[in-house]
């Protein structure tokens, strides 16, 4: 796997942003335009872990998919995977 990254716009309803996979060993999220919550695929704004514009996550990953939600709109999540 080596290092990928991609941009991923979340929504209202539920969006990957990670796939579950044991080769995913460390994830940076870096949300560049707006709130977003993470969490599992059942994730919502209510439930989910808060991300503000700007703020970036480094998430140690061990086969676990990772999801973001909004309130309203879109954000541009920008993400990083390293792995195996």
């Amino acid at each position: 796997m080596g290092i990928s990254t991609r941009q991923v716009t979340v929504g209202t309803t539920a969006t990957a942003l990670v796939d579950a996979t044991p080769d995913a060993e460390m994830v940076y999220l870096h949300s560049s335009s707006g709130t977003c919550y993470l969490g599992n695929s059942d994730v919502t704004s209510s439930t989910g872990y808060k991300i503000d514009n700007g703020d970036k996550i480094t998430i140690e990953n061990k086969a676990n998919g990772i999801w973001a939600i909004t309130s309203s709109g879109t954000v541009t999540m920008q993400v990083m995977v390293v792995g195996k």
